[in-house]
């Protein structure tokens, strides 16, 4: 059975409307994601609690039945061999036991508030409450608000035993797969609650997760913290694009012999939110330039093969009049393809059909400007199918891939769709390998193994442990990080958080020059580590320097060739006039990340934490920024064992203080580290 910590058998209980039954959204492929990867990562037994459609007569005669002299109706594992996920009973495993509640089938199909989440709450019986109970579960994950009704019922059936058996309802997580209130403020009620009936919250991208602090977090005296865990490929497609990519013959040198990649993809939910009409405006724009024929710009006349001819293909199984109207634009503009009618793609497709339209992808469009995470994103990549997301972060899946590295990314916000189909129709074919081969690297590495172990540690962590990682960031909203490009501390970088935007020193244009790099064009990555001041304890100047010789030995040994750059974090009191207000100092090395690999970005990250954890370090330093940004995104990564996904991030800019420039730059002979603290 399931083990907690200590030899503790642990069993969780997952509330999640879509699950079992005709799933029609991501939230049904997470939530089975979620139960299998907690079972066969910790061989956990999972209960999970999910609704059930049914039609309205059988919903009469169900209300009949519970008023029946019989008892109550009980909806346990009643359909076996109605589309229900693997349900296991092994004891090596752990087990997945799925209770289903009745809900309307005239209100499937949706998540926002119109969906059946009173009947859902409602429907579940007393007797199934009590089997939720006996399931005696450590924890319960809840998806979305529309979950938390049923918990306040489970909870209340837990608080009515308590006074007989003493066992106290389990503590809820909430698992917010998405933000409603983002698109709709009438669910921001809803959502609130939710937020302020759980004890910590896990959604799948920064985007959301800054949101939710902003938006609901300020409420009360406690806050709850907002974690951020990536949704991961499920079970069925890994397996496919495993199995493809293994299946692939190398490219030969003919093209006639190579298998081409042709078609334009895009792979979303035919509804407002995901903006399909981009890619159906693109594709009218790309017809118009008669760029679906072979030679991008011929009249496909003379054309004897129109193999490299791009071919735009729709996955759009939604009725809506809504979506009606996008696929009749559609085929209008590509009515003059050959095979048309197999364009538009009406029916629901499984992992194996998926992926075969991704295998012959050259490049997915992501149409929305704003997603949680787009999960379709992840899929295509893992069988070599690039995307095109919208810039700046606004699709959670880029954070896993990251942009124009395994993902393309487009200004979907400010540029034309002519734009983007110039941006499109001139990508570079090597371009396309690289992101291509970056992006199904990252895809196929993150699985429900994985997803479920950073589930896992933080239902054991204590809420403390996860708030302090966000007080250690927050420290840094008064803090200076400076660093050098390289050990000579010729090109020095001054950041403080962006927030201190009434500060006179702050210049967001500070140009290049001798002393500082910051141009519109400049990208800087890497890694701040420091060896001062181990285990948070105030240590003289000569052991820390002592410490930090050691370190750059360390360091050297680790990522030779690598050249390292000096570092250098600060508190910030304004009020203190020394050294440009700085209170405390700690220097160290700056580690910048040069390549492409993506083993190579995972495995520094690992070398880094690793590193330093040796030196009793609390956390390190990423930092990050981007070509066109004005400021730097510095993330604090937790260096305690099992918690290196413990990481929040805060957003500075370039300051100009001289007094922290020499202090940098001072290095005498080069080697006499005790001097730069006198």
């Amino acid at each position: 059975m399931g083990e907690d910590v200590g030899g503790v058998r642990r069993r969780v209980v997952l509330v999640s409307y879509e699950y079992a039954f005709a799933t029609f959204s991501g939230n049904g492929v997470l939530a089975a994601s979620t139960a299998r990867g907690l079972r066969d990562r910790f061989r956990d037994d999972v209960m999970v609690v999910c609704a059930r459609p049914i039609e309205e007569e059988e919903e009469d005669a169900r209300l009949g039945r519970r008023s029946d002299d019989d008892g109550e109706r009980d909806d346990i594992n009643e359909e076996k061999t109605k589309n229900m996920p693997d349900e296991v009973r092994d004891e090596e495993r752990g087990t997945i036991v799925v209770v289903s509640v009745p809900v309307p089938k005239s209100k499937w199909g949706r998540l926002d508030k119109t969906c059946a989440h009173e009947e859902f709450a409602k429907n579940v019986s007393e007797k199934q409450l009590e089997t939720v109970v006996t399931f005696g579960a450590n924890h319960v994950l809840g998806v979305d608000w529309s979950s938390l009704e049923l918990y306040k019922r489970i909870r209340k059936r837990y608080e009515d035993e308590e006074t007989k058996s003493k066992i106290p309802p389990p503590p809820l997580t909430c698992l917010i797969y998405r933000v409603f209130t983002l698109h709709d403020e009438s669910h921001r009620e809803l959502e609130l609650s939710m937020v302020s009936a759980a004890s910590r919250v896990i959604c799948l991208c920064n985007n959301d997760a800054e949101f939710l602090r902003d938006a609901f977090l300020n409420v009360g005296e406690e806050a709850v913290a907002v974690e951020v865990i990536h949704p991961p490929l499920r079970e069925d497609v890994l397996k496919d694009a495993t199995n493809a990519l293994a299946q692939e013959q190398p490219l030969v040198s003919s093209a006639r012999d190579k298998k081409k990649r042709n078609a334009l993809t895009c792979v979303v939910r035919l509804s407002k939110e995901k903006e399909p009409e981009r890619f159906v405006e693109l594709v009218e724009e790309l017809a118009k330039r008669n760029a679906f024929f072979s030679g991008n710009g011929g009249d496909g006349a003379n054309d004897d093969n129109d193999d490299d001819a791009l071919i735009p293909i729709l996955v759009a199984p939604a009725t809506s009049e809504f979506a009606e109207g996008l696929k009749k634009r559609f085929r209008e503009a590509t009515k003059n393809i050959p095979n048309a009618s197999e364009l538009c793609i009406e029916s629901f497709l499984n992992a194996k059909q998926l992926g075969k339209i991704y295998s012959r992808t050259k490049l997915n469009v992501h149409p929305c400007r704003k997603d949680a995470y787009g999960m379709t994103v992840i899929e295509a990549a893992a069988f070599g199918a690039p995307s095109l997301v919208c810039s700046g972060g606004k699709v959670g899946s880029s954070e896993l891939l990251v942009e124009n590295e395994g993902v393309f990314s487009f200004d979907y916000d400010n540029e034309t769709i002519e734009a983007l189909a110039n941006f499109i129709t001139n990508i570079d074919e090597n371009r396309l390998e690289e992101v291509s081969k970056i992006g199904r690297e990252r895809a196929l590495a993150y699985d429900e193994i994985e997803y479920a172990g950073l589930i896992a540690q933080r239902l054991m962590m204590p809420k403390e442990c996860v708030k302090s990682i966000h007080g250690l960031a927050d420290a840094y909203a008064n803090a200076l990080i400076a660093f050098s490009l390289d050990e000579s501390g010729e090109n020095v970088t001054i950041l403080t958080r962006s927030t201190d935007k009434d500060n006179n020193d702050v210049d967001d244009k500070i140009n290049s020059n001798n002393n500082y790099i910051i141009s519109n064009n400049m990208e800087v990555e890497g890694w701040i580590i420091t060896a001062d001041n181990p285990h948070s304890m105030r240590t003289s100047i000569v052991a820390n320097a002592e410490a930090k010789k050691a370190l750059k030995r360390k360091l050297m040994e680790t990522f030779s060739p690598v050249q390292l750059g000096r570092s250098m974090t600060s508190e910030y009191d304004s009020n203190n006039p020394d050294f440009g207000g700085m209170d405390w100092t700690e220097r160290g090395y700056f580690i910048p990340f040069i390549g492409g690999e993506t083993k190579s970005r995972i495995s520094i990250e690992h070398l880094v934490l690793e590193i330093g954890r040796n030196f009793g370090q609390n956390a390190v330093y990423f930092i990050q920024r981007r070509s066109g940004e004005n400021g730097f995104k510095v993330t604090v990564v937790s260096c305690t064992n099992d918690m290196e996904e413990l990481r929040s991030t805060v957003e500075m800019i370039p300051r100009n203080i001289p007094e922290i420039r020499h202090m940098i730059l001072a290095n005498n002979d080069g080697d006499s580290d005790a001097d730069d603290y006198e």
